[in-house]
């Protein structure tokens, strides 16, 4: 199993843009094969960052997202905001139960 997690720094007033961009994204990666989780979500204290938390099966399954129609198109919605930087990490999970 795979976190990753992380978060983007974008102007605020991209904020609006960058989302309604996440929002195909998050749609169709709900979509893929090992995807339990894809989610983009603005943070409540701070308008320039925006959270990002996935759940996948395995890296397998992260080569096809990556080349994914959606993955491009999110991608060069990018280009056209002030993204100001990001920090993404993905771990590794040997096991999980409920709290």
């Amino acid at each position: 199993m795979l976190i990753i997690a992380g978060t983007f720094n974008v102007e605020p007033s991209d904020r609006d843009a960058f989302l309604a961009a996440a929002g195909p994204m998050m749609a169709e990666t709900a979509k893929e094969e090992g995807s339990h989780a894809y989610v983009f979500t603005p943070s409540t204290t701070d308008d320039a960052v925006i959270h990002l938390f996935e759940k996948w099966d395995s890296e397998d399954n992260l080569g096809p997202h990556f080349k994914s129609a959606h993955m491009k198109a999110f991608n060069t919605a990018l280009k056209e905001l002030t993204v100001n930087g990001r920090e993404i990490a993905m771990y590794e999970v040997s096991s999980e139960k409920s709290l």
